[in-house]
């Protein structure tokens, strides 16, 4: 689809209509990825669950990134809606009523943290914002200002699909706080304490796979499904997911040599007892 209209008429219209998006949206919960594009969609695609017609407002200046990301989602019968600055973005959300925000933390005119913050107080879609390496300071912020998820940019389109397909399953739990003994963690201020102290934050993909160990504490999480639920296909280097579980380790004081919260079950995957159980 085309972009929006230029940035100096947009800037005046978005003035006039006082930088506000309205409309009334259902709510979805998503679930952030990283690292880059992606290309291999592999087998055909089903329709993702959003019922008819699903559209993505995709908010970022890299016409690339924007055409790139268009052209993969369709395969999934996704349609995106383009737009090239942050006044463009605020007026097609309320114009356009998409299932998804999808915006760049890096915009022109009003920034992606920005744009976030104001579509949450008119609207309750998800609201996912793209963080390139230089941005991943805004991670933060951008969580605090009610994102639903921050996700690396440049996207990888199968994921990207996935989220959308998570974000009409409603309220999985994704932003309630999990607490395993002394161990909590809060997805709404992107926080993990033990015995009530803030741990060092940490990167996103380590918050994600201790996410969803904590969600499943004392079951054991095989190491295609972590893989398949916070990679896809990206984690091609066979110790990838063995490095991020001894830094969640060290970020835990979990003891690397005879590890008592996050249990390898040799051959499968990995365990997360509760500390002191």
């Amino acid at each position: 689809m085309a972009s929006g209209p230029s940035t100096s008429s947009t800037a005046v219209a978005a003035q006039r209509h006082g930088l506000e998006a309205r409309g009334a949206l259902g709510a979805g919960r998503l679930a952030g990825l990283e690292d880059g594009m992606d290309d291999a969609m592999g087998p055909a695609a089903a329709r993702i669950p959003l019922g008819s017609n699903p559209v993505v407002l995709l908010a970022d200046a890299d016409e690339r990134i924007r055409q790139g990301l268009t052209a993969q989602l369709a395969k999934y019968q996704v349609s995106v809606v383009h737009c090239a600055d942050g006044a463009v973005t605020l007026l097609e959300a309320g114009l356009r009523k998409p299932d998804v925000l999808l915006v760049s933390a890096e915009l022109p005119v009003v920034d992606g943290t920005t744009v976030l913050r104001l579509v949450r107080r008119r609207l309750s879609i998800p609201v996912v914002l793209g963080v390139g390496p230089e941005d991943t300071a805004q991670v933060g912020p951008a969580l605090a200002a009610g994102a639903s998820a921050c996700v690396a940019r440049p996207y990888r389109p199968r994921e990207v699909a996935q989220l959308l397909s998570l974000a009409d399953r409603g309220n999985r739990g994704w932003d309630q706080p999990l607490v395993c003994g002394p161990l909590t963690l809060d997805p709404s201020t992107y926080e993990v304490r033990m015995h009530g102290v803030s741990t060092a934050r940490l990167p996103l993909r380590e918050f994600q796979l201790l996410h969803l160990l904590m969600l499943h504490a004392e079951k054991v999480i095989t190491r295609d499904r972590i893989r398949a639920e916070l990679w896809g296909d990206g984690a091609r280097r066979s110790n990838t997911i063995t490095v991020h579980i001894r830094r969640l380790r060290e970020r835990l004081g979990d003891d690397p040599h005879h590890p008592e919260i996050i249990q390898t079950v040799r051959g499968v995957g990995y365990r997360l007892v509760p500390p002191g159980s």
